[in-house]
């Protein structure tokens, strides 16, 4: 889990996933860290926590179906009868590290657009209205994470395992899975739902899914509704506001985007790098993949780097260069300070190697997306 998040959500959680290393690689790489700021357990609440959500209460209709076979984007799709953009079919990126979903409303709700792509994957965020979780930080100011109650996920051809999901309740052209209501999480908040699942098949041999979780009890209509309304966009690159001069050997591109592996909400100017050592078999899965990457029982070494605004940090930086609190733990700052970016070795490798890497990442702008590299460019 990224940066002082991970203890929080993974206690918060209710169905959280396995743990990342093993007790001894906990140790090792120093995971358990302390948070700096204080969670203002409010009545709002992002999907990650599963805090009550203050939207998305009532369901939309549902969106006259596109075109889910289609294998490619027509970005110049033609104006429909009402003079307003026909929706565009959606397609898989044709090249790895790259996004086509586009941004698109149902109800209340917004899909927000690519904000996580795999070998295997890619993923859309899901936003309420209102706040999401506020926080507090160490001089009281307070702020909010986006109200993120879930996501889209298109898997690529031949990924997903549909098996499971075919066990669930048919519903429209999909399989429904009801999230269950969970034992609340403190005194006062209201209990949250676990995960419910509407999953469908988009083309041929190719599923997708919506996810959402949190306060509110989500039916098939709802879910559905927001499958029914996929829309496509032109293929483009997924960027990020880092890009690396030294990468480990061995090490390649595993997943990029705006939020982690783990699909939290996050804040402007946050980007995410995961780097794996070995080959993953983006076969047969039946939901994303957060941790861990085991192939034939073994552990593959990761690598996590994600940019954060400089609110988020624990760790007094001792001046201007790259610098290691902990091992296995390192980080760099901007020239301005207004940003940092963490790199998580998770005991793979040494505190010396990763401040080698630190030194050898070049910033973007944070603040303006237009500056930021492309993933594939960023690790090379």
């Amino acid at each position: 889990m990224p940066h002082e998040l991970s203890d929080m959500l993974q206690e918060a959680k209710s169905d959280a996933p396995p743990p990342r290393y093993s007790v001894q690689d906990a140790l090792t790489a120093g995971r358990k860290r302390q948070q700096r700021r204080r969670a203002l357990w409010a009545g709002t609440g992002s999907a990650a926590v599963v805090l009550a959500v203050t939207g998305a209460v009532a369901v939309p209709q549902l969106l006259p179906a596109g075109n889910d076979k289609s294998t490619t984007v027509n970005a110049g799709a033609a104006p429909s009868k009402a003079g307003k953009p026909a929706k565009v079919p959606f397609a898989y990126p044709s090249t790895e590290f790259s996004g086509t979903f586009a941004k698109y409303k149902v109800g209340d709700l917004t899909v927000d657009g690519t904000v996580l792509v795999t070998p295997g994957y890619q993923v859309a965020s899901i936003t309420a209205p209102g706040k999401g979780q506020a926080y507090e930080d160490e001089n009281g100011g307070r702020y909010y994470a986006p109200n993120v109650i879930g996501h889209v996920v298109t898997y690529a051809k031949g990924a997903f395992d549909p098996a499971k999901a075919k066990k669930d309740p048919k519903a429209g052209a999909g399989y429904f899975h009801a999230g269950e209501k969970k034992e609340a999480i403190k005194p006062g908040i209201p209990a949250p739902y676990a995960e419910s699942t509407y999953t469908w098949k988009y083309a041929d041999d190719a599923w997708a899914q919506v996810i959402v979780q949190g306060g509110l009890k989500y039916p098939a209509t709802k879910l559905a509704s927001i499958a029914e309304g996929l829309t496509g966009s032109a293929e483009k690159p997924v960027k990020v506001g880092i890009k690396l001069g030294y990468v480990p050997a061995g090490f390649e591109l595993g997943s990029a985007g705006t939020t982690s592996d783990y699909l939290e909400a996050s804040f402007a100017g946050t980007s995410f790098l995961r780097l794996i050592k070995g080959d993953f078999p983006y076969k047969k899965l039946t939901g994303t993949v957060g941790d861990p990457f085991i192939v034939q029982d073994t552990q593959l070494p990761i690598l996590s780097l994600q940019v954060y605004p400089a609110r988020e940090q624990k760790y007094t930086s001792p001046g201007n260069a790259p610098y290691c609190p902990q091992e296995g733990l390192c980080y760099r700052y901007t020239a301005d300070k207004k940003f940092f970016v963490e790199l998580n070795g998770g005991g793979f490798i040494g505190n010396s190697e990763m401040i080698k890497m630190l030194k050898s990442v070049e910033f973007a702008d944070p603040t303006d997306s237009s500056t930021w590299f492309a993933a594939t460019e960023a690790v090379s």
